[in-house]
């Protein structure tokens, strides 16, 4: 007599027995939390019905007062910690400005009036460089190309047995030259996994503490994402724009306390949401993404439209989150007070298409692939869930931000 029962084809009894257990195995697992508010079965529907295609994948969906949908299918939990790669950016960078704030640093402090190492020669641009470049990749020094000289600096330097933060932040410097650098700072936008480190460098005299103690006391600890979350060689090299491995579950935890300034004030978050780039500082690989901020990007849903919804509706969305390398996705909701979280396990391979995409990094192709439709996908659910709409796409909102690096949307509008 049961439905479920009933579907399956005539087995013997073990074979039956394992295909119920792997039904509710890939259907059971999901908590729906207050759904006497929201609706969340046509979403899982969705991921029930392409578990084969989509499988391996965690996801949470809260707001204020905690989860309020939380799935996982195959052979992914909410407790398998995997590599985030850039997804690093926005804890790493969250604990540098708690630093900051702390000890009420302005963002445009030059970097050679905090480390006796960097140069302060009028006629070097780089003595020009402040946090506030270093913070939103902007110092024109250091880029994720093979050749960059400063990012294979500080590769030899770990490579080698360094087990100084400081000293392996210094080879990084002096592998650029005044007249070697990219662009003057402030002039472009190079997006870069290593340059958060001279940051770090600074926190470091900031502080007066190592950087594996600032991340641990600004972001593990207060977000209760320890044991299980943290970044490789954290005890004295790590990488912070890329070095952290975590859960889901510890994520949901950090994402949720970035919705609810659990872990910096109001005040410093906004200055972190502040978009510090504008459309003709972005190069090709970037106009993607939309704006860059401190250490995470205003978000555009539904990939980023050269037409729309880019650039009015992203700006009024006001989304932030940085996703990573391997698929993972996230973003708080401003407007909606909502957060995302989805950590996928993803392998590219002949017999699948986890990371086929007719766009796209070929050094990150799960971001690209199955990731990315799964995660635009859910969040065309969310926005029925949510009854999220805008009255225009065409109106225009004016100054996104509160500082007046900030960008009009009609300049995006135009600029795209």
């Amino acid at each position: 007599g049961s439905p479920i029962l009933s579907s399956l084809p005539r087995l013997d009894q073990v074979e039956t027995e394992k295909k119920v257990m792997m039904l509710f195995f890939v259907i059971g697992l999901c908590v729906c939390v207050g759904e006497s508010r929201y609706d969340f079965s046509q979403l899982r529907h969705y991921l029930d019905s392409t578990a084969n295609f989509s499988g391996n994948l965690s996801l949470t969906v809260g707001d204020s007062d905690g989860i309020l949908f939380e799935y996982h299918n195959v052979n992914m939990t909410p407790d398998v910690v995997l590599p985030l790669a850039s997804g690093s950016k926005w804890p790493a960078v969250t604990a540098l400005v708690a630093c900051f704030a702390k000890n009420k640093i302005d963002y445009d402090t030059k970097m050679a009036d905090i480390l006796d190492w960097w140069t302060s020669e009028q006629n070097d641009t780089r003595s020009e460089v402040t946090l506030r470049h270093v913070l939103s990749m902007t110092t024109g020094m250091i880029s994720d190309d093979d050749g960059d000289k400063a990012s294979r600096a500080w590769n030899l330097c770990s490579l080698r047995g360094k087990k100084n933060f400081d000293e392996c932040a210094q080879k990084m410097f002096l592998a650029t030259s005044n007249g070697h650098v990219y662009t003057e700072p402030g002039v472009q936008f190079i997006y870069s996994s290593y340059g958060f480190q001279w940051a770090a460098a600074a926190a470091q005299v900031i502080d007066n503490a190592t950087i594996g103690a600032i991340l641990n006391t600004y972001v593990l600890s207060p977000a209760g994402m320890k044991p299980e979350c943290d970044w490789a060689n954290s005890d004295s090299l790590p990488l912070l724009g890329g070095g952290l491995s975590c859960s889901a579950r510890k994520l949901d935890k950090f994402v949720h306390a970035m919705l609810t300034d659990k872990l910096i004030d109001t005040k410093t978050r906004l200055e972190m949401e502040t978009i510090q780039t504008k459309p003709s500082m972005l190069g090709s690989a970037t106009l993607f993404w939309g704006p860059y901020c401190f250490g995470n990007w205003l978000v555009c849903l539904n990939n980023m439209r050269f037409n729309r919804p880019m650039p009015t509706q992203c700006l009024r969305a006001k989304r932030h989150g940085h996703p990573g390398c391997f698929g993972y996705y996230n973003y708080v909701d401003r407007v909606r007070n909502i957060y995302f979280n989805m950590l996928p396990s993803y392998t590219c391979s002949p017999s699948n298409n986890f990371c086929d995409s007719p766009t796209g990094s070929s050094n990150c192709p799960q971001l690209y692939g199955t990731a990315q439709t799964v995660y635009h996908t859910i969040n065309r659910y969310l926005d029925d869930i949510f009854d999220y709409t805008f009255s225009s796409d065409n109106q225009d909102d004016g100054i996104y931000t509160f500082d007046s690096r900030s960008v009009p949307s009609s300049q995006w509008a135009t600029s795209l």
